[in-house]
Order: structure tokens, then sequence, then C-alpha cells
């Protein structure tokens, strides 16, 4: 890596898999790719297998979990990763993290990497919680005497302190991501890989937890890698992100603009024409058209002139009150106003944003 700002690059990675079996497959395989590899060949097998269509039945016994992912990671910079369920994005941090290998391609980073990937990974149950605290630290690289002026913030952070010398296979799931949060987010790291666990805390921890995300990132420019389903998490500390579709970075950029066009990949187009009423029983009809009256099916852009329709079963409109409100495509609310009843025999009222 010549860019000194560059502290993690991800060149070439893929994964491939055997469905159905433990490890790389039958002997015969594993021989067939030593033949191969002692004659100077490719394995033959990676020029098998099908994409990480979780939903579709393939016809390939090898899945590619990831497939050519290409990416780097600024210092001090908030990545977030998201994606559906199944599209890849545990598998790569697990690469990223080196719990498990690349099938090809390379990870080059700068610096320790501390992962926060499954509820309990790296903790032992039969040790205690401040145990634990020194195991992970060791693993870290961190010395006793590091750990031990840390060791206060660590407890007093986790919220666990009742419980810090009680055995840690005696923790609940929220108390134990607790803990384990705060070990890998005090000793300092510079590289912080987080998977969905967060979504295991409560909402104190939740927003505990992302302030502490953000003073890491920002404050003391340590780099963070972030997985969530939380969109509104993702755009608060994200500062850019990529999208992962079947193993595949299918979008790559600002986390605006990452988050806009997951949530409109992955949202039927009739959720655009969906109106709540409090009366219901007035209208037959709402719907949005464009300038020709067509109606709309699909997502409103900027600077679009949209006519908002609407017919009512009563001729007796006396004391009715009518009112609109302009969401996002995060649910949002953006704007809201109401309508008199002088206004409301209109045949349509404009929204021109």
């Amino acid at each position: 890596m010549k860019d000194k700002d560059i502290i993690l690059k991800a060149e070439n990675i893929s994964k491939q898999y055997r469905l159905g079996l433990v490890g790389t497959g039958t002997i015969s395989h594993d021989l067939n790719r030593w033949w191969n590899r002692i004659r100077g060949k490719e394995d033959p097998y990676l020029k098998v297998g099908e994409s990480n269509d979780r939903s579709t039945k393939g016809s390939s016994e090898y899945v590619w979990a990831l497939k050519d992912i290409n990416f780097e990671v600024k210092r001090g910079e908030v990545l977030g990763i998201i994606g559906k369920n199944g599209a890849g994005k545990s598998t790569l941090l697990k690469i990223l993290s080196k719990v498990t290998g690349p099938t090809t391609g390379e990870i080059k980073t700068r610096g320790r990497i501390a992962s926060l990937l499954e509820v309990g990974t790296g903790f032992h149950g039969e040790m205690t919680g401040r145990e634990n605290i020194f195991l992970n630290g060791a693993i870290l690289g961190m010395t006793k005497k590091e750990i031990t002026a840390k060791i206060d913030d660590i407890i007093d952070f986790s919220g666990c302190q009742r419980y810090i010398d009680t055995p840690v296979k005696r923790y609940s799931s929220g108390m134990t991501v607790r803990l384990a949060f705060a070990v890998a987010a005090f000793l300092e790291p510079e590289i912080l890989v987080i998977d969905e666990v967060l979504a295991v805390g409560d909402a104190e921890f939740q927003k505990k937890a992302i302030g502490k995300m953000q003073d890491i990132s920002r404050g003391e420019g340590r780099t963070v890698l972030f997985v969530s389903h939380n969109m509104a998490a993702v755009k608060n500390l994200c500062t850019r992100g990529i999208v992962l579709s079947n193993g595949h970075i299918s979008f790559e950029g600002r986390i605006d603009d990452v988050v806009e066009y997951y949530l409109k990949s992955n949202t039927s187009e009739q959720i655009y024409n969906c109106f709540k009423t409090e009366k219901i029983n007035y209208f037959s009809k709402i719907y949005l058209t464009d300038q020709l009256g067509n109606i709309e099916t699909k997502p409103i852009s900027k600077y679009q002139k949209t006519y908002l329709n609407f017919e009512i079963k009563t001729n007796d409109i006396s004391g009715l009150r009518f009112g609109a409100t302009l969401f996002s495509y995060m649910n949002e609310p953006i704007i809201s106003f109401p309508f008199s009843e002088k206004e409301f025999f209109n045949k349509k009222i404009k929204l021109s944003f």
C-alpha cells in the first residue's frame, strides 16, 4: 500500500464454499487439488461454482460466498457494509479479521484489528469477565500493564460491574456484547470490525456504543468497519459505504447514496403509492400523478412536479380537516401541511419539491 492514509486494502477477495459438507470436500477433490498444485496449475475447482444467491436452487455443489471484492479504507474512516441476509457481509468481515482465509485474493492492513463478529466471539465461558478482558487484550498484543490501566474504564463502560468476576457463561447475550464491545473499543486497535451484534444490546447501550465509535474514528483517528441492518445507525455513524449483493459489490460511495440505493433496490415500487388516512371512509381513491396525468409508480425524484389526487365519497365536508405528510425513502417525515375547505374542492393539489 503506497498511500500512507490507506490502512486496509482488499484486492480481488473471493471465498468459495462447498455446499453440504464440512471442510473442502472429499479426499478425491483434495488429491485433485494437490496434483494440480505440484504441477504448477490452478486449482480446478476455482473454475466452477455459482453466485451466492441463497433464495434459488443451484446446479453446482460449489458456491462463491464472495467474488472479486475490491475496496480501500483510509485511516479514521468509518465504512458501512450493508446488504441482505446471505449477501456475504459476515464472510467478508471474517476474512478481514483473519478468522478465515480467502480462497483467492489478499488483504493488506496496517495495525491491529479488533473484531466483534458474533455474541461471545473470543470469550471463554468458564472464565470471568475480568479474566476475559485480559485474555482478549493479550490476543490483541496488549501488555498486562496496558490492560490494567484501562480495565476500570472497560468495566464502567460495559455496565457489568456486578458480574465482572462471574463466569461469562452465566451472562445474558446483551451483557456479553456489552463487555465484548468495551474490550474491543478501549484496547485501542487501529481497525475495529463490528458485525450486527450491537442489535442484541438495548437502546441505551446502542446509543452509547455508536457515540464511542464516533469518538474512536473522529477523535482518535482509528478506522471502523460497521455492518448493520439499522440504516439510521449506519447513516449516523458511517462516512462511506458499500452494498453487497450475492457476494459482489453492487454499489459503493457516500453513505447517503449507499443507503438510498440499498433501500430503493430492496423495496417494492408499490410502497411509494401507499397512503395512511385516519378517516379512510371519506376517500374512495388516493394516488399520485405526473404533469401529464399518468399515475406515478416509481420513487419521486428531486424537482419533479407531482400531483396528489383524491376522491371523496361525501358532499358534506363541513368541519372536515385534511392534511398530507411527505416522507423520505427511510420513512422519515419531511414536511406536513393542512388544506382548507376551499382547497379541498380542487381536483388536484400540486406538490413541488
